[in-house]
Protein backbone atom coordinates (compact mmCIF):
# COMPACT_ATOMS: atom_id res chain seq x y z
CA UNK A 1 0.00 0.00 0.00
CA UNK A 2 2.87 2.26 1.02
CA UNK A 3 4.72 1.58 -2.63
CA UNK A 4 1.43 2.47 -4.29
CA UNK A 5 0.66 5.60 -2.64
CA UNK A 6 4.29 7.10 -2.88
CA UNK A 7 4.80 5.55 -6.23
CA UNK A 8 2.17 7.08 -7.45
CA UNK A 9 3.49 10.59 -8.13
CA UNK A 10 1.46 13.19 -10.74
CA UNK A 11 4.57 12.33 -13.68
CA UNK A 12 2.98 8.45 -13.01
CA UNK A 13 -0.30 9.23 -13.34
CA UNK A 14 0.06 11.07 -16.81
CA UNK A 15 2.26 8.29 -17.91
CA UNK A 16 -0.57 5.52 -16.96
CA UNK A 17 -2.79 8.14 -18.58
CA UNK A 18 -0.54 8.25 -21.80
CA UNK A 19 -1.21 12.16 -22.00
CA UNK A 20 0.99 14.28 -22.97
CA UNK A 21 -0.72 17.62 -22.04
CA UNK A 22 -1.28 15.85 -18.37
CA UNK A 23 2.83 15.31 -18.45
CA UNK A 24 3.79 18.84 -19.47
CA UNK A 25 1.59 20.14 -16.77
CA UNK A 26 2.95 17.50 -14.05
CA UNK A 27 6.66 18.59 -14.70
CA UNK A 28 6.19 21.90 -15.33
CA UNK A 29 5.92 22.41 -11.64
CA UNK A 30 9.51 20.30 -10.92
CA UNK A 31 12.54 22.46 -9.75
CA UNK A 32 14.75 23.00 -12.97
CA UNK A 33 17.79 20.88 -10.99
CA UNK A 34 15.40 18.30 -10.37
CA UNK A 35 13.39 18.30 -13.58
CA UNK A 36 15.42 15.15 -15.00
CA UNK A 37 14.62 13.05 -11.95
CA UNK A 38 11.59 13.43 -12.00
CA UNK A 39 11.53 12.39 -15.61
CA UNK A 40 13.70 9.54 -14.75
CA UNK A 41 13.01 7.67 -11.31
CA UNK A 42 10.79 7.60 -8.82
CA UNK A 43 12.16 6.09 -5.60
CA UNK A 44 10.22 4.12 -3.30
CA UNK A 45 11.88 2.92 -0.12
CA UNK A 46 14.83 0.96 -1.67
CA UNK A 47 13.06 0.31 -4.87
CA UNK A 48 13.19 3.02 -7.63
CA UNK A 49 11.20 2.85 -11.15
CA UNK A 50 11.63 5.25 -14.29
CA UNK A 51 8.75 6.57 -15.60
CA UNK A 52 9.89 6.15 -18.89
CA UNK A 53 11.09 2.69 -19.27
CA UNK A 54 7.27 2.37 -17.81
CA UNK A 55 6.20 4.22 -20.37
CA UNK A 56 7.78 1.78 -22.98
CA UNK A 57 7.00 -1.40 -21.72
CA UNK A 58 3.41 -0.50 -20.95
CA UNK A 59 2.90 0.59 -24.33
CA UNK A 60 2.04 4.41 -23.43
CA UNK A 61 4.53 5.32 -26.12
CA UNK A 62 3.00 9.23 -26.65
CA UNK A 63 3.77 9.80 -22.64
CA UNK A 64 7.25 7.95 -23.83
CA UNK A 65 7.57 10.48 -26.55
CA UNK A 66 7.02 13.35 -24.52
CA UNK A 67 9.49 12.35 -21.59
CA UNK A 68 12.50 11.76 -24.34
CA UNK A 69 11.58 15.25 -26.12
CA UNK A 70 11.63 17.13 -22.53
CA UNK A 71 14.74 15.87 -21.26
CA UNK A 72 16.44 16.42 -24.77
CA UNK A 73 14.91 19.97 -24.82
CA UNK A 74 18.07 22.31 -24.71
CA UNK A 75 17.26 25.09 -22.02
CA UNK A 76 19.40 28.05 -20.24
CA UNK A 77 19.09 30.71 -17.39
CA UNK A 78 22.00 32.60 -17.23
CA UNK A 79 24.05 31.44 -15.43
CA UNK A 80 23.91 27.63 -17.04
CA UNK A 81 22.78 25.23 -19.33
CA UNK A 82 20.08 22.42 -18.61
CA UNK A 83 20.28 19.32 -21.52
CA UNK A 84 18.93 15.62 -20.07
CA UNK A 85 21.57 13.86 -22.92
CA UNK A 86 23.75 12.90 -20.30
CA UNK A 87 21.31 11.70 -17.09
CA UNK A 88 18.99 9.90 -19.88
CA UNK A 89 22.31 8.04 -20.70
CA UNK A 90 23.39 7.28 -17.18
CA UNK A 91 20.30 6.04 -15.97
CA UNK A 92 19.65 4.28 -18.37
CA UNK A 93 22.56 2.67 -20.58
CA UNK A 94 20.51 0.20 -22.52
CA UNK A 95 17.91 2.66 -24.05
CA UNK A 96 18.76 2.22 -27.42
CA UNK A 97 18.52 -1.41 -26.75
CA UNK A 98 15.08 -1.00 -25.10
CA UNK A 99 13.83 1.58 -27.74
CA UNK A 100 14.84 -1.53 -30.89
CA UNK A 101 13.25 -4.32 -29.13
CA UNK A 102 9.72 -2.57 -28.00
CA UNK A 103 9.45 0.94 -29.65
CA UNK A 104 11.52 1.57 -32.79
CA UNK A 105 9.18 4.04 -33.88
CA UNK A 106 10.76 6.11 -30.87
CA UNK A 107 14.43 5.55 -32.53
CA UNK A 108 13.91 9.02 -34.44
CA UNK A 109 12.60 11.24 -31.78
CA UNK A 110 15.49 10.21 -29.59
CA UNK A 111 18.29 10.87 -32.06
CA UNK A 112 16.90 14.44 -33.50
CA UNK A 113 17.43 15.38 -29.80
CA UNK A 114 20.50 14.68 -29.66
CA UNK A 115 21.13 17.30 -32.53
CA UNK A 116 21.44 21.07 -32.49
CA UNK A 117 21.29 23.37 -35.60
CA UNK A 118 22.44 27.20 -35.38
CA UNK A 119 20.22 29.58 -37.12
CA UNK A 120 22.73 31.66 -38.15
CA UNK A 121 25.13 30.61 -41.57
CA UNK A 122 28.22 31.83 -42.48
CA UNK A 123 29.42 31.49 -46.21
CA UNK A 124 26.63 28.88 -46.94
CA UNK A 125 27.83 26.74 -43.95
CA UNK A 126 25.72 26.19 -40.16
CA UNK A 127 26.78 24.74 -37.17
CA UNK A 128 25.54 21.68 -36.09
CA UNK A 129 26.60 19.91 -32.75
CA UNK A 130 25.85 16.08 -32.29
CA UNK A 131 26.24 15.05 -28.79
CA UNK A 132 26.93 11.35 -29.09
CA UNK A 133 29.66 10.67 -26.77
CA UNK A 134 27.28 8.15 -25.00
CA UNK A 135 26.80 6.33 -28.70
CA UNK A 136 30.17 5.94 -29.01
CA UNK A 137 31.71 5.00 -25.54
CA UNK A 138 29.93 3.70 -22.54
CA UNK A 139 30.48 4.65 -18.82
CA UNK A 140 33.24 2.09 -18.44
CA UNK A 141 35.34 2.98 -21.42
CA UNK A 142 34.32 0.82 -23.64
CA UNK A 143 32.93 0.69 -27.03
CA UNK A 144 28.75 1.96 -26.95
CA UNK A 145 26.64 -1.13 -27.83
CA UNK A 146 24.38 1.80 -30.19
CA UNK A 147 26.02 0.54 -33.58
CA UNK A 148 25.20 -2.94 -32.91
CA UNK A 149 21.72 -2.76 -31.80
CA UNK A 150 20.90 -0.10 -35.09
CA UNK A 151 22.44 -3.23 -37.25
CA UNK A 152 20.25 -5.43 -35.40
CA UNK A 153 17.16 -3.16 -36.82
CA UNK A 154 18.65 -3.58 -40.40
CA UNK A 155 16.02 -0.62 -41.23
CA UNK A 156 17.98 1.31 -43.89
CA UNK A 157 16.10 4.52 -43.27
CA UNK A 158 17.49 4.96 -39.55
CA UNK A 159 20.99 4.04 -41.14
CA UNK A 160 20.94 7.34 -42.59
CA UNK A 161 19.61 9.65 -39.85
CA UNK A 162 22.79 12.07 -39.30
CA UNK A 163 23.81 11.09 -35.95
CA UNK A 164 23.56 7.19 -37.20
CA UNK A 165 25.70 8.52 -40.00
CA UNK A 166 27.83 10.66 -37.91
CA UNK A 167 28.97 8.10 -35.24
CA UNK A 168 29.64 5.60 -38.26
CA UNK A 169 31.79 8.19 -40.09
CA UNK A 170 34.03 9.31 -36.78
CA UNK A 171 34.19 5.30 -36.04
CA UNK A 172 35.46 4.45 -39.70
CA UNK A 173 37.40 7.47 -40.25
CA UNK A 174 39.10 7.86 -36.83
CA UNK A 175 39.60 4.49 -35.69
CA UNK A 176 38.57 1.12 -38.00
CA UNK A 177 39.51 2.19 -41.69
CA UNK A 178 42.84 2.09 -41.16
CA UNK A 179 42.85 -1.11 -39.18
CA UNK A 180 40.27 -2.47 -41.87
CA UNK A 181 42.81 -1.56 -44.49
CA UNK A 182 45.39 -3.68 -42.54
CA UNK A 183 43.62 -6.91 -41.91
CA UNK A 184 43.04 -6.79 -45.60
CA UNK A 185 46.74 -6.01 -47.03
CA UNK A 186 47.27 -9.62 -46.14
CA UNK A 187 44.48 -10.68 -48.69
CA UNK A 188 45.44 -8.87 -51.56
CA UNK A 189 49.04 -10.22 -51.08
CA UNK A 190 47.28 -13.84 -50.78
CA UNK A 191 45.91 -13.32 -54.13
CA UNK A 192 48.61 -11.54 -55.87
CA UNK A 193 51.13 -14.87 -54.63
CA UNK A 194 48.53 -17.13 -55.71
CA UNK A 195 47.97 -15.53 -59.27
CA UNK A 196 51.57 -15.82 -59.38
CA UNK A 197 51.81 -19.29 -58.30
CA UNK A 198 48.76 -20.85 -60.20
CA UNK A 199 48.29 -19.02 -62.88
CA UNK A 200 50.93 -16.81 -64.27
CA UNK A 201 54.63 -18.22 -63.56
CA UNK A 202 53.08 -22.03 -64.62
CA UNK A 203 51.06 -21.10 -67.99
CA UNK A 204 54.30 -19.15 -69.28
CA UNK A 205 55.68 -21.82 -71.75
CA UNK A 206 59.28 -19.56 -71.88
CA UNK A 207 60.12 -20.01 -68.13
CA UNK A 208 58.51 -23.91 -68.22
CA UNK A 209 62.03 -24.96 -67.25
CA UNK A 210 63.79 -22.60 -66.03
CA UNK A 211 64.86 -23.73 -61.94
CA UNK A 212 64.25 -20.64 -60.22
CA UNK A 213 60.72 -20.26 -61.82
CA UNK A 214 59.91 -23.63 -60.57
CA UNK A 215 61.52 -22.40 -56.80
CA UNK A 216 59.38 -19.49 -56.88
CA UNK A 217 56.30 -21.66 -57.49
CA UNK A 218 56.86 -24.09 -55.15
CA UNK A 219 57.27 -21.06 -52.28
CA UNK A 220 54.20 -19.18 -53.45
CA UNK A 221 52.28 -22.40 -52.99
CA UNK A 222 53.74 -22.49 -50.01
CA UNK A 223 53.15 -19.65 -48.71
CA UNK A 224 49.39 -20.03 -49.39
CA UNK A 225 48.90 -23.03 -47.45
CA UNK A 226 51.32 -22.01 -44.36
CA UNK A 227 50.13 -18.43 -43.99
CA UNK A 228 46.60 -17.86 -45.74
CA UNK A 229 45.18 -21.22 -45.39
CA UNK A 230 45.71 -21.55 -40.97
CA UNK A 231 45.56 -17.90 -40.57
CA UNK A 232 42.09 -18.99 -42.21
CA UNK A 233 41.71 -22.10 -40.15
CA UNK A 234 42.99 -20.63 -36.86
CA UNK A 235 40.48 -17.38 -37.02
CA UNK A 236 37.37 -19.16 -37.94
CA UNK A 237 38.27 -22.02 -35.22
CA UNK A 238 39.11 -19.36 -32.67
CA UNK A 239 35.35 -17.40 -33.60
CA UNK A 240 33.70 -20.46 -33.84
CA UNK A 241 34.76 -21.78 -30.13
CA UNK A 242 33.67 -18.48 -29.05
CA UNK A 243 30.31 -18.19 -30.48
CA UNK A 244 29.70 -21.24 -29.17
CA UNK A 245 30.94 -20.85 -25.82
CA UNK A 246 28.92 -18.01 -25.30
CA UNK A 247 25.31 -19.95 -26.76
CA UNK A 248 25.84 -17.55 -30.11
CA UNK A 249 24.40 -20.43 -32.80
CA UNK A 250 21.65 -21.62 -34.41
CA UNK A 251 21.03 -25.68 -35.08
CA UNK A 252 21.08 -26.67 -38.83
CA UNK A 253 19.42 -29.36 -39.76
CA UNK A 254 18.13 -29.81 -35.86
CA UNK A 255 21.52 -31.38 -34.61
CA UNK A 256 24.73 -29.44 -36.21
CA UNK A 257 25.11 -25.97 -34.30
CA UNK A 258 26.52 -23.87 -36.70
CA UNK A 259 28.44 -20.53 -34.59
CA UNK A 260 27.09 -16.54 -35.33
CA UNK A 261 30.01 -15.90 -37.27
CA UNK A 262 29.25 -17.91 -40.18
CA UNK A 263 26.02 -16.75 -40.38
CA UNK A 264 27.41 -13.95 -43.26
CA UNK A 265 28.52 -14.42 -46.47
CA UNK A 266 31.89 -13.05 -46.08
CA UNK A 267 32.57 -15.69 -43.14
CA UNK A 268 31.08 -18.66 -45.25
CA UNK A 269 33.32 -17.57 -48.24
CA UNK A 270 36.45 -17.89 -46.14
CA UNK A 271 35.52 -21.27 -44.57
CA UNK A 272 34.76 -22.66 -48.25
CA UNK A 273 38.42 -20.95 -49.27
CA UNK A 274 40.17 -22.59 -46.56
CA UNK A 275 39.04 -25.91 -46.81
CA UNK A 276 39.24 -25.91 -50.68
CA UNK A 277 43.07 -24.71 -49.60
CA UNK A 278 43.46 -27.72 -47.56
CA UNK A 279 42.29 -29.97 -50.54
CA UNK A 280 44.78 -28.44 -52.82
CA UNK A 281 47.53 -29.01 -50.00
CA UNK A 282 46.29 -32.87 -50.15
CA UNK A 283 46.69 -32.81 -54.46
CA UNK A 284 49.50 -30.49 -54.18
CA UNK A 285 51.72 -32.01 -57.54
CA UNK A 286 54.81 -30.21 -56.45
CA UNK A 287 54.46 -32.06 -52.97
CA UNK A 288 54.33 -35.72 -54.62
CA UNK A 289 56.91 -35.38 -57.19
CA UNK A 290 59.38 -34.31 -54.17
CA UNK A 291 58.26 -37.68 -52.42
CA UNK A 292 58.34 -39.81 -55.06
CA UNK A 293 61.16 -38.14 -57.39
CA UNK A 294 63.28 -36.19 -55.23
CA UNK A 295 66.09 -35.47 -57.77
CA UNK A 296 63.48 -33.85 -60.15
CA UNK A 297 62.50 -31.30 -57.48
CA UNK A 298 61.37 -28.83 -57.60
CA UNK A 299 58.80 -29.73 -60.70
CA UNK A 300 55.11 -30.25 -60.88
CA UNK A 301 55.35 -33.12 -64.03
CA UNK A 302 55.91 -36.69 -63.10
CA UNK A 303 54.58 -39.84 -63.45
CA UNK A 304 53.23 -40.18 -59.98
CA UNK A 305 51.05 -37.31 -60.48
CA UNK A 306 49.17 -37.34 -63.84
CA UNK A 307 46.21 -38.88 -62.02
CA UNK A 308 46.10 -35.69 -59.23
CA UNK A 309 46.35 -33.16 -62.12
CA UNK A 310 43.05 -32.22 -63.19
CA UNK A 311 42.01 -33.01 -59.81
CA UNK A 312 44.40 -30.30 -58.53
CA UNK A 313 43.43 -27.78 -61.02
CA UNK A 314 39.45 -28.10 -60.43
CA UNK A 315 40.48 -27.23 -57.18
CA UNK A 316 42.55 -24.62 -58.14
CA UNK A 317 39.98 -22.86 -60.06
CA UNK A 318 37.22 -22.89 -57.31
CA UNK A 319 39.82 -21.38 -55.07
CA UNK A 320 40.46 -18.30 -57.24
CA UNK A 321 36.86 -17.39 -58.28
CA UNK A 322 36.23 -17.61 -54.38
CA UNK A 323 39.41 -15.63 -53.77
CA UNK A 324 38.29 -12.51 -56.14
CA UNK A 325 34.55 -13.23 -54.74
CA UNK A 326 35.77 -11.90 -51.05
CA UNK A 327 37.50 -9.19 -52.58
CA UNK A 328 33.84 -7.63 -53.03
CA UNK A 329 34.76 -6.63 -49.39
CA UNK A 330 36.36 -4.06 -49.96
CA UNK A 331 33.67 -2.21 -51.80
CA UNK A 332 32.77 -0.60 -48.21
CA UNK A 333 35.79 1.71 -48.91
CA UNK A 334 33.18 3.51 -51.08
CA UNK A 335 29.12 3.82 -49.93
CA UNK A 336 28.11 4.10 -53.87
CA UNK A 337 30.15 1.28 -54.83
CA UNK A 338 28.69 -0.73 -51.99
CA UNK A 339 25.19 0.72 -52.61
CA UNK A 340 25.88 -1.11 -56.01
CA UNK A 341 27.48 -4.19 -54.74
CA UNK A 342 24.41 -4.54 -52.36
CA UNK A 343 21.50 -4.20 -55.33
CA UNK A 344 23.30 -6.96 -57.71
CA UNK A 345 22.99 -9.07 -54.26
CA UNK A 346 19.64 -8.17 -53.64
CA UNK A 347 18.66 -8.74 -57.11
CA UNK A 348 20.17 -12.20 -56.94
CA UNK A 349 16.86 -13.81 -55.68
CA UNK A 350 15.07 -12.85 -58.34
CA UNK A 351 17.57 -14.45 -61.07
CA UNK A 352 17.08 -17.43 -58.79
CA UNK A 353 13.41 -18.03 -59.09
CA UNK A 354 13.85 -17.43 -62.97
CA UNK A 355 16.27 -20.09 -62.83
CA UNK A 356 14.19 -22.35 -61.03
CA UNK A 357 11.06 -21.80 -64.28
CA UNK A 358 13.69 -22.19 -66.80
CA UNK A 359 14.66 -25.61 -65.09
CA UNK A 360 11.76 -26.85 -65.41
CA UNK A 361 10.70 -26.10 -68.45
CA UNK A 362 13.83 -27.41 -69.88
CA UNK A 363 13.12 -30.69 -68.03
CA UNK A 364 9.58 -30.71 -69.20
CA UNK A 365 10.11 -29.78 -73.05
CA UNK A 366 13.54 -32.23 -73.15
CA UNK A 367 11.31 -35.28 -71.56
CA UNK A 368 8.73 -34.55 -73.67
CA UNK A 369 10.48 -34.35 -76.90
CA UNK A 370 12.64 -37.29 -76.23
CA UNK A 371 9.80 -39.44 -76.35
CA UNK A 372 8.65 -38.18 -79.80
CA UNK A 373 9.87 -40.54 -82.51
CA UNK A 374 12.11 -38.05 -84.87
CA UNK A 375 15.07 -38.72 -86.78
CA UNK A 376 17.15 -34.86 -85.22
CA UNK A 377 19.97 -36.18 -83.99
CA UNK A 378 20.32 -32.91 -81.65
CA UNK A 379 17.64 -34.19 -79.56
CA UNK A 380 17.71 -37.78 -79.11
CA UNK A 381 17.49 -37.88 -75.26
CA UNK A 382 16.71 -35.95 -72.15
CA UNK A 383 20.34 -34.50 -72.00
CA UNK A 384 20.75 -33.43 -75.43
CA UNK A 385 17.07 -32.21 -75.70
CA UNK A 386 17.72 -30.53 -72.43
CA UNK A 387 21.02 -28.82 -73.78
CA UNK A 388 19.57 -28.07 -76.64
CA UNK A 389 16.75 -26.22 -76.03
CA UNK A 390 19.02 -24.48 -73.19
CA UNK A 391 21.37 -23.01 -76.26
CA UNK A 392 17.82 -21.96 -77.70
CA UNK A 393 17.19 -19.76 -74.76
CA UNK A 394 20.73 -18.12 -74.69
CA UNK A 395 21.15 -17.60 -78.29
CA UNK A 396 23.74 -19.85 -79.21
CA UNK A 397 22.09 -22.06 -81.08
CA UNK A 398 23.67 -22.88 -84.26
CA UNK A 399 21.57 -24.79 -86.33
CA UNK A 400 18.30 -22.83 -88.37
CA UNK A 401 14.38 -23.79 -87.63
CA UNK A 402 14.34 -24.89 -91.14
CA UNK A 403 15.36 -28.10 -90.47
CA UNK A 404 12.87 -28.88 -88.51
CA UNK A 405 9.84 -28.55 -90.88
CA UNK A 406 9.35 -31.81 -92.03
CA UNK A 407 8.61 -32.80 -88.65
CA UNK A 408 5.66 -30.52 -87.39
CA UNK A 409 5.08 -32.16 -84.31
CA UNK A 410 8.86 -31.71 -82.84
CA UNK A 411 8.74 -27.67 -84.33
CA UNK A 412 5.89 -26.95 -82.77
CA UNK A 413 7.37 -28.32 -79.15
CA UNK A 414 10.46 -26.25 -79.63
CA UNK A 415 8.47 -23.15 -80.73
CA UNK A 416 6.18 -23.75 -77.50
CA UNK A 417 9.17 -23.62 -75.67
CA UNK A 418 11.29 -20.84 -77.07
CA UNK A 419 7.47 -18.79 -76.34
CA UNK A 420 7.34 -19.94 -72.50
CA UNK A 421 10.48 -19.02 -72.33
CA UNK A 422 12.65 -16.37 -74.50
CA UNK A 423 9.38 -14.40 -74.61
CA UNK A 424 7.56 -15.13 -71.27
CA UNK A 425 10.13 -15.65 -68.72
CA UNK A 426 12.47 -13.64 -70.06
CA UNK A 427 10.07 -10.18 -69.92
CA UNK A 428 8.66 -10.84 -66.66
CA UNK A 429 12.53 -11.51 -65.60
CA UNK A 430 13.33 -7.96 -66.64
CA UNK A 431 10.07 -6.54 -65.00
CA UNK A 432 10.70 -8.36 -61.84
CA UNK A 433 14.57 -6.73 -61.85
CA UNK A 434 13.01 -3.50 -63.09
CA UNK A 435 10.85 -3.75 -59.89
CA UNK A 436 12.87 -4.85 -57.58
CA UNK A 437 15.80 -2.54 -58.43
CA UNK A 438 13.54 0.47 -58.12
CA UNK A 439 12.50 -0.89 -54.70
CA UNK A 440 16.02 -1.15 -53.38
CA UNK A 441 17.41 2.20 -55.20
CA UNK A 442 15.29 4.24 -52.71
CA UNK A 443 17.43 2.51 -49.60
CA UNK A 444 20.54 1.51 -51.10
CA UNK A 445 22.82 4.08 -49.58
CA UNK A 446 20.72 2.91 -46.55
CA UNK A 447 22.04 -0.36 -47.23
CA UNK A 448 25.65 0.59 -47.94
CA UNK A 449 25.80 2.32 -44.82
CA UNK A 450 24.48 -0.88 -43.03
CA UNK A 451 27.27 -3.15 -44.48
CA UNK A 452 29.52 -0.23 -43.54
CA UNK A 453 28.63 -0.26 -39.49
CA UNK A 454 28.33 -4.24 -39.37
CA UNK A 455 32.28 -4.00 -40.19
CA UNK A 456 32.54 -1.10 -37.74
CA UNK A 457 30.49 -3.72 -35.21
CA UNK A 458 32.93 -6.42 -36.38
CA UNK A 459 36.45 -4.22 -36.11
CA UNK A 460 35.44 -2.54 -32.70
CA UNK A 461 34.47 -6.44 -30.83
CA UNK A 462 38.41 -7.39 -31.76
CA UNK A 463 39.94 -3.89 -31.23
CA UNK A 464 42.45 -3.12 -28.61
CA UNK A 465 41.03 -0.95 -25.42
CA UNK A 466 44.29 1.28 -25.18
CA UNK A 467 43.92 2.57 -29.03
CA UNK A 468 40.43 3.07 -27.97
CA UNK A 469 40.61 4.79 -25.13
CA UNK A 470 43.40 7.10 -26.97
CA UNK A 471 40.69 7.76 -29.72
CA UNK A 472 38.15 8.69 -27.47
CA UNK A 473 40.38 11.54 -25.35
CA UNK A 474 41.05 12.69 -29.37
CA UNK A 475 37.51 13.16 -30.05
CA UNK A 476 37.83 15.92 -26.83
CA UNK A 477 33.87 14.97 -25.14
CA UNK A 478 35.09 16.65 -22.26
CA UNK A 479 35.33 19.80 -23.29
CA UNK A 480 32.26 22.39 -23.70
CA UNK A 481 31.21 22.65 -27.46
CA UNK A 482 30.15 26.04 -28.71
CA UNK A 483 27.21 26.94 -30.04
CA UNK A 484 27.56 30.28 -31.73
CA UNK A 485 30.43 32.02 -31.47
CA UNK A 486 31.48 32.87 -27.66
CA UNK A 487 28.25 30.71 -26.54
CA UNK A 488 29.90 27.84 -24.66
CA UNK A 489 27.38 24.97 -24.49
CA UNK A 490 27.18 21.91 -22.83
CA UNK A 491 30.06 18.82 -23.05
CA UNK A 492 29.51 15.60 -24.66
CA UNK A 493 29.18 17.02 -28.41
CA UNK A 494 30.85 16.79 -31.87
CA UNK A 495 31.16 20.22 -33.83
CA UNK A 496 30.50 19.98 -37.73
CA UNK A 497 29.07 22.18 -40.64
CA UNK A 498 26.56 21.71 -43.08
CA UNK A 499 25.29 23.10 -46.32
CA UNK A 500 22.91 25.80 -45.10
CA UNK A 501 20.20 25.00 -47.49
CA UNK A 502 20.29 20.68 -46.14
CA UNK A 503 18.19 22.16 -43.23
CA UNK A 504 15.61 25.08 -42.86
CA UNK A 505 16.22 26.65 -39.33
CA UNK A 506 14.08 29.62 -38.81
CA UNK A 507 14.82 30.07 -34.78
CA UNK A 508 16.83 28.89 -32.38
CA UNK A 509 16.14 25.54 -30.39
CA UNK A 510 17.57 26.52 -27.30
CA UNK A 511 14.87 27.61 -24.39
CA UNK A 512 16.28 30.84 -23.49
CA UNK A 513 14.90 32.29 -20.12
CA UNK A 514 15.66 35.51 -17.77
CA UNK A 515 15.08 35.90 -14.13
CA UNK A 516 16.16 34.47 -11.00
CA UNK A 517 18.79 31.78 -11.78
CA UNK A 518 18.14 29.21 -8.98
CA UNK A 519 18.38 25.70 -9.64
CA UNK A 520 15.20 25.00 -6.70
CA UNK A 521 12.81 27.09 -9.09
CA UNK A 522 10.87 25.92 -11.71
CA UNK A 523 10.91 27.02 -15.46
CA UNK A 524 8.85 30.54 -15.28
CA UNK A 525 7.73 30.74 -18.83
CA UNK A 526 7.00 27.35 -19.92
CA UNK A 527 3.35 27.20 -19.12
CA UNK A 528 3.10 30.42 -20.58
CA UNK A 529 4.72 29.18 -23.86
CA UNK A 530 2.96 26.31 -24.08
CA UNK A 531 -0.71 28.42 -23.57
CA UNK A 532 0.72 30.48 -26.03
CA UNK A 533 0.81 27.34 -28.41
CA UNK A 534 -2.57 26.48 -27.71
CA UNK A 535 -3.66 29.84 -28.43
CA UNK A 536 -2.23 29.82 -32.03
CA UNK A 537 -3.12 26.31 -33.01
CA UNK A 538 -6.83 27.40 -31.82
CA UNK A 539 -6.23 30.43 -34.05
CA UNK A 540 -4.70 28.50 -37.07
CA UNK A 541 -7.78 25.71 -36.60
CA UNK A 542 -10.18 28.53 -36.73
CA UNK A 543 -8.67 29.93 -39.66
CA UNK A 544 -8.96 26.88 -41.73
CA UNK A 545 -12.90 25.99 -40.97
CA UNK A 546 -13.93 29.02 -41.97
CA UNK A 547 -11.68 29.42 -45.37
CA UNK A 548 -13.12 25.52 -45.88
CA UNK A 549 -16.79 27.42 -45.66
CA UNK A 550 -16.51 29.81 -47.89
CA UNK A 551 -15.00 28.20 -50.70
CA UNK A 552 -18.01 25.42 -50.23
CA UNK A 553 -20.57 28.27 -50.16
CA UNK A 554 -18.68 29.80 -53.34
CA UNK A 555 -18.80 26.40 -55.21
CA UNK A 556 -22.55 26.35 -54.34
CA UNK A 557 -23.40 29.90 -55.71
CA UNK A 558 -21.28 29.15 -58.52
CA UNK A 559 -24.19 27.66 -60.82
CA UNK A 560 -26.46 30.23 -60.36
CA UNK A 561 -27.09 33.57 -62.58
CA UNK A 562 -25.14 36.77 -63.00
CA UNK A 563 -26.84 38.52 -60.27
CA UNK A 564 -26.31 35.14 -57.95
CA UNK A 565 -22.96 35.33 -58.57
CA UNK A 566 -22.12 38.81 -57.95
CA UNK A 567 -24.01 38.84 -54.58
CA UNK A 568 -22.69 35.43 -53.97
CA UNK A 569 -19.14 37.06 -54.18
CA UNK A 570 -20.18 40.06 -52.59
CA UNK A 571 -21.45 37.42 -49.41
CA UNK A 572 -17.65 35.90 -49.98
CA UNK A 573 -16.43 39.27 -49.75
CA UNK A 574 -17.81 39.61 -46.40
CA UNK A 575 -17.27 36.61 -44.66
CA UNK A 576 -13.35 36.95 -45.87
CA UNK A 577 -13.29 40.38 -43.70
CA UNK A 578 -15.06 38.78 -41.20
CA UNK A 579 -12.89 36.12 -41.16
CA UNK A 580 -9.77 38.38 -41.35
CA UNK A 581 -11.53 40.47 -38.59
CA UNK A 582 -11.38 37.24 -36.22
CA UNK A 583 -8.47 36.30 -37.04
CA UNK A 584 -6.46 39.20 -35.99
CA UNK A 585 -8.70 39.31 -32.72
CA UNK A 586 -7.85 36.29 -31.89
CA UNK A 587 -4.06 36.65 -32.40
CA UNK A 588 -4.37 40.10 -30.70
CA UNK A 589 -5.92 37.82 -27.49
Amino acid sequence: VRTVAEGSTIVMKAVNANSRKMLQRAISCAPRGQRFQWLLKVQVGTQSISPLYWAIQSGNLAAAEAIMQDLLVLRADRERYYYGNDALFERHQDIINCLCREAPMLIPILLDGLIWRSPRTEKGLRRVNYYVKHLIVNQEGEPAEFLREICSTKDPKIMVHPVVVTVSDTLWNGLVRNHFLLSRLWFLVSLLVFMLSECILPKERALEGVYSVRVVVFFGRTFMYVVTMARLLTRLFWKGCKDLRRGKYKKVLRCIPLPKSLHNAMALGNLTLAVLLLLMFCYEPMYHCLASAPEEWPTYYCDDVEDLRWTYSALGLLAMAVHWFLMVDLAVFSTGLSAFVLVCAQVLSEIGRFLVALVFLLLTFGSAISVLEHPYFEMRDIPSSVLCLFSITILLYEDDYRTLMEEPALLTAVLLFVLASSILLMNLLIAQLNSSYVYIYQDMVGFARLNRAQKIVEALSNFNRRHFANFVASLGFDQPVEFNQGDVGVAGGLQLTEPASAHVVLQDSILRFGGSCSAELEWPEETKRSEDKDQLGKVESLAKKLLRRVTQEVKTKGGRGGSNLGSGRQGSKETSESHHASEASGVED
